[in-house]
């Protein structure tokens, strides 16, 4: 079975995988919207390619509205797995991270889907046509922004558990060590002592005799 904190770099995984395939969506999306919110000095050629790339856009396939959906999905998946049951030290960084992501989201609806069906329909409401799309892309900065804060904060909870994983393991065999040392000790000592003890009997009985050889010896010179 496996365990919650197996779960979690499965989580990050899902997190940043599916937020980097969703980075390179709104990167194809670039060499339009830097026309027509960054340089639009160029002209009204531009916007209109601009506008063609999002009414493409809007009438895509349905899968491929469903790929980047699910895509999402999966990215909404892992942040859930990340705050089921957060730590005291992370509950803030998981929190955040989902936060960033219903907030991109949200523009990702509102504005970057909603703009797409306006540039088909022709309908921008208060606004003209060229500060829709400045709109739409200003909606992508955003975006792009808001998950790049979510990739940021899943490495760096990675890299923080990975770190803590190394304190603790590093500890244990240091721990580890200092037992088997204490257990070596243990064991010599009591040899040490054994040899000590035996060595007694030893010396007593080589002293008692030159003790008995002495007293003989003067008996003699006495007896002489």
């Amino acid at each position: 079975m496996i365990s919650y904190e197996q779960l979690l770099p499965i989580g990050a995984l899902m997190i940043i995988s599916s937020l980097s395939f969703v980075l390179g969506v709104l990167f194809s999306n670039w060499p339009y919207d830097y026309y027509t919110l960054w340089d639009a000095s160029l002209g009204e050629e531009h916007f209109t390619k601009a506008l063609e790339h999002y009414k493409n856009w809007a009438t895509a396939p349905s899968i491929i509205t469903y790929v980047l959906h699910g895509v999402m999905v999966i990215t909404f998946i892992g942040c859930l797995i990340k705050i089921f049951k957060p730590t005291e030290d992370t509950k803030y960084f998981e929190y955040g991270s989902l936060a960033a992501f219903v907030g991109a989201s949200s523009i990702y609806l509102t504005n970057v889907r909603v703009g797409a069906y306006s540039a088909l329909n022709g309908e921008w409401g208060e606004v003209d046509q060229n500060t829709g799309l400045a709109v739409i892309a200003a909606s992508e900065t955003m975006i792009v922004f808001l998950i790049f804060g979510i990739i940021l904060l899943q490495c760096g909870l990675f890299y923080a558990h990975y770190e803590d994983s190394q304190l603790k393991i590093n500890f244990y065999i240091q721990e580890l060590k200092e037992k088997l040392a204490a257990a070596e000790a243990r064991e010599t000592a009591p040899a040490a002592s054994g040899s000590k003890n035996a060595a007694a009997p030893v010396e007593k009985a080589k002293t008692t005799g030159v003790s008995s050889n002495k007293t003989k010896a003067t008996k003699s010179k006495k007896k002489t």
